[in-house]
């Protein structure tokens, strides 16, 4: 058997590496619009700003610039859902653009690297610009409403870890699924990042959310990534039941939900593109 024929059997580690590498430089030239480096800075820091602005402004007149626990509850909440909405919109808008913009997702799929790192790598620079949102936000909140940062680095590093691997997982199987819709595929990012952000305590209690949606709460990693990264940047969690539960519980209940949902995704994502290829929806243009 020649190197050749094995090389499309299968992908080794170098070839995912230097696909990878090729999709970060790759994406970030899309997600920068091939412009200037600069102008490019001040439009990534220009819209988290004017969000973290338009808050501290309506929480100024709602609370008459009183700052208290429940503010450093919503700054925090605010600022990492960012994240959220950046790894899942990055992913899914990441595999529709290379099939339905650029229709480039046919020819990597039948090349011998994979389409999964490709797919990573690409959508890390939107990955990157959320972070730089969630330094902006919280900055402005120190800087501007008064909110104290008591950093737990012990608690805040892993949780991190943990959370954006939860949050690439739950983007990975969207990705997927999204190969399987014909029309608005699109717009689904941030339909389902609005309806998480309601659901996981990121600017509401879980306790005041209604009785049949408090399970869902419970069950989602992004619940608990919220709550040990607002006990590693504040130094208190959110009010409520699990408020009241100890550091360790938190971090196991994030490390347990997130070692369920990953296997789950990358598996549901095989599936996902196994079908799409059977259904001829790699090179489909749905025109939405």
């Amino acid at each position: 058997m020649t190197d050749r024929s094995a090389a499309v059997r299968g992908i080794s580690l170098a070839d995912a590496w230097r696909s990878f590498r090729t999709a970060i430089r790759l994406g970030w030239a899309i997600e920068a619009n091939w412009s200037d480096p600069f102008l490019f800075a001040v439009y990534t820091m220009a819209k988290p700003l004017s969000a973290a602005m338009i808050l501290v402004v309506m929480y100024s007149i709602i609370t008459g610039g009183q700052a208290g626990k429940f503010l450093q509850f919503l700054i925090v909440g605010a600022a990492l859902w960012n994240v959220v909405y950046g790894v899942l919109a990055g992913l899914v808008q990441s595999i529709l653009e290379d099939r339905e913009r650029y229709r480039m997702m046919k020819y990597v799929v039948v090349t011998p690297s994979s389409l999964f790192p490709f797919l990573l790598g690409r959508s890390l620079a939107r990955v990157g610009v959320s972070l730089v949102a969630v330094v902006l936000t919280l900055a402005v909140g120190v800087l501007f409403l008064g909110v104290e940062l008591r950093l737990n680095l012990l608690l805040l590093v892993p949780a991190s870890v943990l959370g954006l691997v939860a949050v690439m997982g739950l983007g990975i199987f969207m990705a997927g699924w999204c190969l399987q819709l014909r029309q608005e595929a699109w717009s689904y990012p941030e339909a389902i990042a609005g309806a998480m952000y309601l659901v996981s305590g990121a600017i509401f209690p879980v306790n005041v959310l209604p009785a049949v949606v408090q399970p869902i709460a419970w069950a989602m990693p992004t619940t608990w990534w919220l709550e040990a990264s607002r006990r590693g940047l504040v130094g208190h969690g959110s009010p409520g039941d699990i408020g009241a539960l100890s550091d360790g519980t938190v971090m196991l209940l994030l490390l347990a939900s997130t070692v369920v949902v990953v296997p789950l995704a990358l598996a549901a994502f095989a599936w996902f593109m196994r079908a799409a290829r059977h259904k001829g929806l790699l090179d489909m243009t749905t025109g939405s």
